[in-house]
């Protein structure tokens, strides 16, 4: 894989980014401090701009956001900057073999795949860390579904960085598990002491 790929697969993390209730804005205008501000966006999808009223930013990208602002105060776009301080209106969702089960969790911007694992808690023993992938749905867009493989054993051991794919709201990560443990779920309760004892005594694969 070259570098434009890897770049492909990190495209848009911030670029794409919807914004939503109640998402913390930080607004910033050259030159005009007054204009300047923090603040959540409303249930009814809007933030005050001083002046201005309240003004819808929700379902919108901070590029169109920032525009849209420009507009309202009669600056240029260039002089109006828009950043996200905190992520709270998306989800990310975890499937398998992740420490606290299956659930969904706040989107936190600019994270990866290792961050992300690392936030929640990791991997349980009996995950595979060369079979997890991200499946981004892409239903907003109307686009097909992209899947992805992340090599967090490539990620973790040898730091190549290749498959730490940079996480967009949405995404669905599944974790999967060894053959072992799949053996070891399906064998019932009574009998796992013995096969575990048996397990042991195996040469190593």
């Amino acid at each position: 894989m070259d570098d434009r790929e890897v770049t492909t697969r990190h495209r848009g993390v911030v670029e794409h980014y919807q914004v939503g209730c109640p998402d913390v804005l930080v607004i910033v205008v050259d030159g005009r401090p007054v204009w300047g501000t923090r603040q959540a966006v409303g249930a009814d999808g809007r933030i005050d701009l001083p002046g201005h009223g309240r003004v819808r930013v929700e379902g919108r990208s901070l590029e169109q956001i920032a525009g849209q602002l420009a507009e309202e105060i009669g600056v240029s776009p260039g002089a109006v900057q828009v950043g996200v301080a905190e992520y709270r209106s998306q989800q990310l969702f975890l499937f398998g073999q992740v420490v606290g089960w299956q659930r969904s969790v706040p989107y936190q911007g600019q994270e990866t795949v290792l961050d992300l694992l690392q936030r929640v808690g990791g991997i349980t023993p009996g995950a595979e860390p060369r079979d997890i992938y991200v499946v981004r749905a892409h239903i907003a867009e109307g686009s097909r579904p992209e899947v992805y493989h992340v090599d967090l054993q490539a990620i973790v051991v040898d730091h190549d960085q290749k498959t730490n794919l940079r996480l967009l709201p949405n995404d669905q990560i599944y974790v999967g598990e060894t053959r072992q443990a799949r053996i070891e779920r399906a064998i019932p309760p009574w009998f796992r002491p013995l096969y575990q004892a048996i397990w042991k005594t195996q040469p190593p694969r």
